[in-house]
């Protein structure tokens, strides 16, 4: 039997349909915020070593400096609800980049709407002629929250629940120690440190620069620590402290993730897929 309904009432009934689908899912997505609300849960996106001005996604149209890792990064926060986006250290690849390309990554990983914490790492070190101070006007506006005291800064996130101390990194050398002097535990429910240096698990890393223990991680107390540099998923928990590289989020080596860790009954880390625009970022 032929469909007699005129063509302009099915294009009605297509458009509220697909209005319904976007409003069940805003309803849905609505309802996991005010069930994560009650229950006190936290979620931190923590990535690192995202390398934009070197890095580039799958697909064949991209800008002149790929932005895909930031679109990726972007999207996993959505998809996984996320509270907090924490970058533990290079999120650019060099400070040569054009103002443009720096404001617009800035806009991307912010654009979700949740707290973006950045340190800076070996790539991007804060001094005076850093890309952070070119662009401190452009930090600010968009939000991202940069923690660019050299003897370490914090911020108080989550209504309260979460403390984020950082150290900023203005040369990467054997003198500079990350997690030198991490100030005691706050009174706040999470506490949460950002590191970006060499792990050094042997003798023979006595030379590396921007050095981490494992006894320094322990020191910290807190109960995750956000490590950057290595671009491998790695385990450096040690002393009941949890602690991960999350590994890069795109390009060689990497794992293609970043670590989502949630803050409730105790810490959970699991590791999450960041996928760029399938077609690239143009």
């Amino acid at each position: 039997m032929v469909d007699s309904t005129p063509l302009c009432l099915i294009r009605i009934n297509e458009i509220n349909s697909s209005r319904s689908t976007v409003r069940l899912v805003a309803i849905f997505r609505a309802m996991g915020n005010e069930a994560r609300a009650e229950s006190k849960e936290v979620r931190i996106l923590h990535t690192s070593d995202v390398h934009i001005g070197h890095t580039r996604g799958s697909g064949d149209s991209h800008s002149d400096v790929c932005q895909c890792p930031a679109h990726g990064l972007a999207a996993a926060v959505r998809e996984h609800l996320v509270d907090v986006l924490i970058v533990a250290g290079d999120l650019f690849d060099h400070a040569r980049l054009a103002d443009e390309t720096i404001v617009r990554t800035l806009e991307v990983i912010t654009e979700p709407g949740v707290p973006v914490i950045v340190i800076p790492g070996n790539h991007d070190v804060h001094d005076t002629t850093s890309l952070w101070e070119r662009c401190r006007h452009d930090v600010e506006r968009t939000g991202v929250q940069l923690l660019d005291q050299l003897d370490g800064s914090s911020l108080v996130l989550a209504s309260g629940r979460l403390t984020v101390w950082g150290r900023a990194m203005a040369d990467h050398e054997p003198g500079y120690r990350p997690l030198a002097e991490v100030p005691p535990r706050p009174d706040t429910q999470w506490y949460v440190v950002a590191a970006h240096g060499h792990l050094n698990l042997t003798p023979d890393d006595a030379h590396r620069s921007s050095p981490i223990t494992h006894e320094e991680i322990a020191a910290t107390e807190a109960d995750y620590v956000a490590l950057g540099h290595w671009h491998v998923t790695t385990d450096a928990s040690h002393g009941g402290v949890v602690a991960w590289y999350p590994g890069a989020p795109m390009g060689q080596p990497s794992n293609g993730t970043a670590a989502l860790v949630t803050f409730d009954n105790g810490v959970t880390v699991q590791h999450v897929s960041v996928s760029g625009p399938e077609n690239g970022c143009i």
